[in-house]
This record gives structure tokens, sequence and C-alpha cells, in this order.
């Protein structure tokens, strides 16, 4: 490796396209115009110039909704949310209570709509892989340890970026993966915990007891001086299509075992690939530890219980239930009791969820490791998570030559009419350039969504912790824009383990 090419250097994000039919425009709004042209037509026919004035209101609100758009999204788009949320409410969709009495079958997930189909599968060395009979999809999550990139200096910082876009490139490689999800879950806990902590591993001398030495007791007192400390735990998902992956999977044997090899090298190459990024899987989590997770997020009380060496010192006390008997089946432990959501958060056990989406990433040029901000922002739990989708080549050049197609066309359109080209949209057409060449330069084509859910136990934290978000997004560069409408979905995708995204 040259020298030139471990120096850090800025980077630029493409603006987010939303290109349409003509002009910009959608299906639906072309729909929603043509009906308001052919309205006032067929009323001025009729009636002359008092029948369109009459039908003026109808035809012109017609054409103002297919016109007209609010945050750069279409007016039909969001009367379409508007009113899925009101149908939803109406049938009760958007509450859940747990019914204990009710049977559960063994392996399946308690948790609210589509992901009841969730099914927990245990693998031969106790490891534990989700399958989505439905989505066709199986999901293994990967617990990671990492250097803080903030900590590194210039040269590894270079490094760790050229070895993460190979990772990317890679995952382009494997058709067999369809998304991966990586996600930093930030949890609080009170210095209470440093205590108990300390107190359980520390060693004293029996001739120590009375007094203690001027170390431990300057340790003691930087522990009592300590507030809330933060605990960041990295979960990797790898989410592999079994329709794309079928013939593999009957190679290894079919059915469950077959999924079970396949998600294995999948696992050990994306471990080969992320441990040459400097990021080490600690364990492929077991199911206790995928029921944690999600108990945790609709549950946020419950995190600042006790940890998990407690947790098992109180499990080997329990009783153990012999062959015949049918405890309570873990997985319907692990889901809420009660989700109930509204227009703009969601609540569930013990807490209220507030879900943003990445809208814009940065406009103009920033580091790696700009979105420290939205990580490390106040003491409150959190979840930053992005979700990657892989694009084969061959669907990415044909979406570049698409975007081509449509910038020439509007450079046309412009040209006829005698109107320049905006600066956004010259900066589109480099943007498309740009990714031909690195498409053409072997590099794998990513899809990335983003999402950062805040957890608080009152409407008023909530709120509060939202400002401090939103004060954080600003010092990233990046614009946060609240799911409304949509909050379970954007719950499902920014803060369980699950790798799902919004579709």
């Amino acid at each position: 490796m040259s020298e030139s090419s471990r120096t850090l250097e800025a980077v630029k994000f493409p603006r987010y396209e939303r290109r349409g039919l003509f002009m910009g425009l959608k299906w639906y709004q072309l729909l929603l115009l043509a009906a308001g042209v052919l309205m006032a037509s067929l009323a001025s026919a009729a009636n002359g110039p008092a029948g369109l004035f009459t039908s003026g209101p109808l035809w012109l609100s017609l054409m103002l909704l297919g016109l007209l758009q609010y945050s750069r999204i279409p007016y039909p788009v969001w009367a379409s949310q508007i009113i899925l949320f009101l149908y939803r409410a109406a049938v009760k969709q958007t509450r859940f209570l747990t019914r204990p009495e009710n049977a559960v079958l063994a392996g399946r997930l308690a948790l609210p709509g589509g992901l009841g189909n969730l099914e927990l599968r245990r693998a031969i060395n106790g490891e534990c892989f989700i399958v989505d009979p439905k989505g066709r999809e199986a999901i293994a999550v990967l617990r990671c340890s990492t250097r803080s990139f903030a900590l590194l200096d210039a040269d590894d910082k270079a490094w760790a970026v050229q070895a993460w876009s190979r990772v990317q490139a890679g995952m382009a490689q494997r058709t067999s993966i369809a998304r991966i999800a990586v996600q930093d879950y930030t949890v609080p806990y009170p210095s209470t915990a440093l205590r108990e902590f300390y107190e359980r591993n520390v060693l004293r001398s029996a001739g120590a007891a009375s007094g203690l030495t001027w170390g431990e007791r300057a340790y003691e007192d930087l522990i009592a001086a300590a507030g809330s400390t933060m605990s960041h735990d990295l979960l990797v998902a790898v989410v592999v299509d079994t329709a794309k992956a079928r013939r593999r999977i009957r190679e290894s044997g079919g059915g469950l075992a077959g999924l079970e090899r396949v998600l294995r090298l999948e696992v050990e190459a994306m471990t080969t690939s992320l441990g040459t990024h400097g990021v080490k899987v600690e364990e492929w989590l077991p199911e206790d530890g995928i029921l944690d997770v999600v108990h945790g997020a609709f549950d946020p009380v419950a995190v600042a219980g006790p940890r998990r060496e407690s947790r098992s010192e109180f499990q080997a006390a329990l009783p153990v239930f012999p062959p015949d008997s049918d405890p309570e089946p873990s997985a319907l432990a692990a889901g809420p009791m009660a989700v109930e959501e509204h227009w703009t958060y969601v609540r569930s056990d013990s807490g209220f969820h507030q879900t943003f989406w990445i809208a814009e990433w940065p406009r103009q040029k920033v580091f790696p490791g700009f979105l420290h901000p939205l990580i490390y922002v106040g003491d409150f739990r959190h979840t930053v998570t992005q979700v990657l989708r892989t694009v084969p080549t061959v669907e990415a050049l044909r979406d570049i030559r698409s975007a081509q197609e449509a910038h020439e066309t509007r450079r046309r359109i412009n040209t006829r009419f005698d109107r320049p080209l905006t600066r956004e949209q010259k900066a589109e057409e480099e943007e498309v350039t740009q990714r031909e060449e690195e498409i053409v330069a072997g590099h794998g084509d990513v899809r990335p969504a983003a999402y950062v859910t805040i957890s608080a136990a009152t409407l008023d934290d909530l709120a509060r912790h939202r400002q401090e978000l939103e004060s954080a997004a600003a010092g990233a560069f990046v614009e946060l824009r609240l799911l409304v409408g949509q909050q379970w979905a954007a719950f499902v995708a920014g803060a369980l383990p699950f790798g799902r995204g919004l579709r």
C-alpha cells in the first residue's frame, strides 16, 4: 500500500435521487395532473367559461395535489400514509396486547404483527439464527468489538476506511447476502452499576478490611464521583436471501441443515472480512442473547437490572425442570406485554420510542467519523442503525443507464424551453458519472439507509432527547426526518436486530 493511499481524504455523499417518468413527476402525480386537465377541458367544453370557473376548485385541487410537495415528498404519498394509518387505527392494528393464556408455538417469537412469524432455530454449536418463512430470509446476529475510530491516528483511520470499502465490495460479490445491518446500542447505566462491579471483582486481603490503601481510596472516590456511564453494544445482523441461495442450500443437504451450513459459511466469510477491517466478532449470538436484545428494546428499564454475570448466577439457582415438564417459553418472556403505536411515537412496556431516518447525508465534504455526534449524543438510550443493501453489478449499471437517460431527457426539455440547468441537477449528473466510474473500477454498489431510535421513560423526556438528537444531527451535517405514520415499521428497522430496514 502506497503512502498516498494511506491519506485520510474528505468525502461527499450523493444526493438522494427522486426520478420520475416526466419532469421528475411520478406516475401517480402525472395521473392526478392529467385528471385535473381533463376535468377542466370537459367543463370548459360543456358550459364554457362559467363551467370552467364553477369546477375550478375541483380540477385545481387535483392539479395542485399532483404538483406540490412537502419536505420533498409528494402530497399523494402523505395522503396515502394518513389514510393507511387511520385505517390501521380503526381496525385496531396499532395496539398489541399479549395474552399469556394463549398457546405459543415452540420456537416462535411472541411479537406484534408480522414479526410473530419469525422462528428461532438453534445451530449445532449452540448459536441461534432467525428464519423468516414469509420473507424467505435467514438472519444471524453477531456481537462485535472494535477500537474507537476517534482514537485512531490519521494513517489507521485511512486504512480502516479502505478496509471497510473492501468489505462492501465483498458483499456485492456474494449474491446470497441480501442485507447487513450494523447497530450501535447505547445504554446508560447508573454509577451504582460501577460500584457493584467493583465490589464483586476487587480482591481484598484479610488485613485490609479495616483500612484502604491510597490507591483503593482514590479509585473509590472516582467511582463515587462518577455519574451514569454509557455502554455501547455493537451488533451486525447478516441477512441471507434463501430464495437466491436455494441451489446452495440444496447442495448442502437441504432443509434447515442445509440452510444452517450456508448461513455458517456466510458468517465465517463476514467474520474474515470484518477482521481485515479491525473488527473482532466476539460471538454469534445464542438464543438467550437475541432474546435479551429484543427484550431490552421493548423494555428499556429491564436493561438496568442485573448484569449478565448476576443473571447467570440467578439462573443457576433456579430449580431444574424435569424432562416431561413444560415451562414457559423464553420467547414469550422476551416479547412485549403491550405495544401502542401513535402518529409520532411508539409506546411499549416501560418506554416511549421515536425513530428518525437520515433523509439527507452531508452535502459538503466531510471526513470519516462524522456520525460520532449522533452515536455519542446525550446520556439516554438510543440506537444508531445502518442497513446496507447490496446491488448486483448488472442491476447497478442498468440503474445508472436509466438515470443517464432521465438526465438527458431533462437536458433536452430544458434546451427546448430555454431553461438553464440548476446547480443541483448538475451535481446529480456528476454523481451518476462518478458511480459508473467506481463500478467499472471494481467497487461494489451498496444502498445505505440509516435510522436513529431514541427511548425515554416519559413523553417529556422523549421531547428533550429529541432536541439533543437534532442538535447533534446539525453537528454531523445530516438531516433527520421523523417517520410519522409509520413509527412501528421504523422501530422494527431501527431498534430490533432483524436487519430489515424500510422496504
